[in-house]
């Protein structure tokens, strides 16, 4: 009976130590699977993580292109060289009411220019605009040709062909200025010369200044070479920003400046233009700078919110030579402008950017502007009779009023009245002066 049982548990407990010995092989053999699961995943990850590191390298090595509404722009993957394409478009109308008006309504393409500008050498900008526009004076020419070296912000190199530091409004990009043509004081100061200029920012915007030597141009005028004589011109500005670390937001964005130019002009005399672009005032035709010739320019604007005041004010004065006889005239001009944003975007001196650009589907019916404006140039009395043209006006006063439609930042629309009075010139029937120039604006504008 003994040996039974024995024999009985014997059998018993050799299947049960087969079964014990089964599960220790598989559990050793699930776990080689889970380290070879385990391996796979991390050479997996070294992948994943190779593939990001290759990603990012070529992407660190890879030049950009970009396209947007500031235009089109090449950059190298570090950005230290940009070249960036944009264009200015401006077609507009002019409409003269009144009879015998000596010159035609008209469309015209008054501004069409193709710009190249953007960084080499990371420290280096450049810019190239050139101009196929209707202006007569300044058509097919080059406008900005120059390099600007910006190591500091506080010091910069700025030289070649571009506007020189003087008049407020006519340092105001064209796309951005608020009547389709500029106010008197910018037929007295330099529009674009050749020169070399140091410029800097100072205490984070509170001040700019700009000092420079250039050929020199007579007023309203631009050049590419001199040709007259052998002197310079000097030309400098301050602009201060007093109120913008101080937190008081309605002066955040007052600024004051001053600027002005020194040199010797010989050489041609500059003629005098109406907002219209009719020339009221004319130099007889034997008399011809010569001599010192400086300009002094107080110039301030203001933006708070919707609304923008800009106004600045100008002396010209330059020796005339007539018949050997020599006289300083000092010429002087002026203007006030405002603005209100009806659609209650910010204002500012470098435009405006619609909060909801046009698109009548979803309701976005872009910024509105309305604009107003006062100014008046006048010529020095002693430039009467002798030194005046027959027919020139001693004065020109001129007021007028616009709409400025935003469809978007690249699209604008523009229309404006001004109207123009003269004090003395002809009384002949059909010539500037005869009348008041009462004229209607209107313009396309496209900038990218």
């Amino acid at each position: 009976m003994r040996l039974k049982l024995a024999v009985l548990a014997i059998g018993l407990a050799i299947p049960c130590h087969s079964y014990a010995a089964d599960t220790a092989d598989e559990i050793k053999e699930l776990k080689k699977q889970i380290e070879a699961l385990d391996q796979k995943v991390k050479v997996l990850e070294r992948n994943r993580e190779l593939e990001k590191e290759t990603a990012e390298t070529a992407k660190k090595d890879t030049p950009r292109l970009t396209a947007g509404e500031e235009g089109f722009s090449f950059s190298s993957a570090n950005t230290n060289f940009v070249l960036k394409l944009g264009a200015h478009v401006q077609a507009d109308g002019r409409f003269y009411l009144g009879d015998h008006i000596p010159v035609n309504d008209t469309f015209l393409l008054r501004r069409v220019r193709p710009i190249f500008e953007g960084t080499i050498f990371k420290d280096f900008d450049y810019r190239l605009m050139l101009d196929y526009g209707a202006n007569t004076a300044t058509a097919n020419t080059v406008q900005d040709a120059y390099i600007n070296a910006h190591y500091w912000p506080e010091f910069q190199i700025q030289v070649g062909k571009f506007k020189p530091p003087v008049g407020l409004e006519r340092l105001q990009s064209d796309v951005n200025v608020r009547f389709i043509e500029r106010g008197y004081p910018t037929g007295l100061v330099p529009n674009r010369d050749v020169g070399l200029q140091l410029h800097g920012v100072l205490f984070d915007g509170v001040l700019n200044y700009q000092a420079g030597i250039f050929n020199g141009v007579a007023d309203g005028g631009s050049s590419d070479v001199e040709l007259a004589d052998d002197h310079k011109d000097y030309a400098g500005r301050i602009f201060l920003h007093p109120f913008k670390s101080a937190g008081v937001a309605p002066l955040r964005w007052l600024g004051l400046g001053v600027a002005g130019t020194y040199g010797n002009q010989n050489g041609a005399l500059p003629k005098y233009v109406t907002p219209g672009q009719q020339t009221f005032f004319s130099y007889a035709t034997n008399a011809t700078a010569a001599g010192t010739h400086w300009r002094i320019v107080p110039q301030g604007y203001w933006y708070w919110g919707a609304f923008g005041v800009l106004g600045e004010y100008v002396v010209s004065s330059q020796k005339i030579r007539q018949m050997g006889a020599t006289k300083a005239i000092h010429n002087e001009a002026w203007q006030v402008a405002a603005t209100y944003i009806l659609t209650g975007e910010q204002n500012s001196f470098q435009g405006v950017q619609p909060r909801n650009p046009f698109n009548p589907v979803s309701g976005g019916w872009g910024a509105w502007e309305l604009a107003g404006r006062f100014g008046r140039l006048k010529i020095d009395n002693e430039a009467f009779p002798s030194l005046a043209a027959s027919g020139s006006a001693s004065k020109a006063t001129s007021w007028g009023g616009g709409v400025n439609w935003y469809l978007s930042r690249n699209l604008k629309l523009s229309l404006d009245y001004e109207q123009t009075y003269f004090k003395d010139g002809s009384s002949k029937r059909g010539t500037v002066t005869a009348q008041d120039e009462k004229i209607v604006f209107s313009r396309v504008q496209l900038a990218f």
